[in-house]
């Protein structure tokens, strides 16, 4: 009789986890962890401090400007039917260096630093 790749995960952490082996999904009520190596997953801003107790933890800072690389070509286009053709960036500055590109598309409007907190 095989074991799937969920029953072994199981097996080692509890009946509460599940996971697919063909997908790779792993599904739980619950991750704990500082997640600095996920994938993925995109936040808005980075907290001073990542211990939970800290009121640091409850103030940000983010970059003043989005750097587009060298060798980087990037199309910025929203949907006009869930967004109103909008995009967005928490920076104040795009800065495209030599050898990039960088568009926004027909019908796009991108809108810098839109937390407001850049002069």
């Amino acid at each position: 009789m095989a074991i799937s790749n969920a029953t072994k995960l199981a097996g080692y952490v509890g009946a509460a986890i599940t996971g697919d082996g063909a997908t790779g999904i792993i599904t739980a009520q619950k991750f704990v962890g500082d997640g600095s190596e996920l994938t993925g997953v995109s936040g808005f801003a980075t907290a001073l401090s990542s211990n939970q107790a800290s009121p640091l933890n409850k103030i940000f800072k983010t970059p003043k400007q989005l750097d587009i690389t060298a060798a980087t070509v990037t199309t910025v286009e929203s949907d006009s039917e869930a967004s109103g053709s909008i995009a967005f960036v928490r920076e104040s500055v795009v800065h495209v260096a030599v050898g990039a590109t960088f568009k926004i598309a027909s019908g796009t409007t991108l809108a810098t630093n839109v937390l407001g907190i850049f002069p």
